[in-house]
C-alpha cells in the first residue's frame, strides 16, 4: 500500500497565525499501477528513440518489442505493476487498460507500417489488444464469487 502525503500552511485569518496541517491517505494499488506503467511506457518511448539515432538495432528491437508488449496487455500491466489485490479494481484496471491499448495500437501499427496508415495492420493490433483484454476479463469474472 503507498501513502501520499499533502501537507499545507494554512493561515488562520482571525488568528494570524500559520497551521502545518499534514494529512495522510493511502493511493489505490489501481492508481499506482497506472502510474508505473505510463512511467515505463513513456521512459520505453523515449529510450527507442534515444538507441535509434545513436544506432543501435538490437537495443531498438529489443525496446520496440517490450514497447509492443506493453501496448498489447496496458491491462494486465497495471495490474502487475501495481500489485493490485481487489478483484474490483483489476477488473477496472483491465477496463481502463483495453481503452488506452487500443489507442495505443493504433499509433504501434502506424510506427510498424513506417509512420503511415495500414488498415490491416491498424485492424490486426486492434484485433490483438481486443482479444487479449476480453480474454483476461473473462478470466477475472470468473474469478468472482
Amino acid at each position: 500500500m503507498s501513502t501520499v502525503f499533502i501537507d499545507y500552511l494554512k493561515r488562520s485569518i482571525i488568528k494570524g497565525r500559520a497551521i502545518r496541517i499534514t494529512m495522510f491517505r493511502s493511493a489505490s494499488n489501481l492508481f499506482r499501477g497506472i502510474c508505473i506503467a505510463a512511467t515505463l511506457y513513456a521512459a520505453l518511448f523515449f529510450a527507442h528513440i534515444i538507441v535509434a539515432v545513436q544506432g543501435w538495432e538490437m537495443v531498438f528491437r529489443f525496446i520496440a518489442a517490450l514497447i509492443t508488449l506493453m501496448t498489447f496487455t496496458v491491462g494486465p500491466s497495471i495490474i502487475v505493476l501495481g500489485r493490485v489485490q481487489s478483484l474490483e479494481q483489476k477488473i477496472q484496471a483491465n477496463a481502463i487498460g483495453h481503452s488506452v491499448g487500443l489507442i495505443l495500437s493504433i499509433g504501434l501499427a502506424w510506427a510498424y507500417a513506417d509512420q503511415s496508415f495500414d488498415m490491416l495492420l491498424t485492424s490486426a493490433f486492434l484485433l490483438i489488444t481486443a482479444i487479449l483484454h476480453s480474454s483476461h476479463r473473462r478470466v477475472l469474472i470468473q474469478k468472482r464469487p
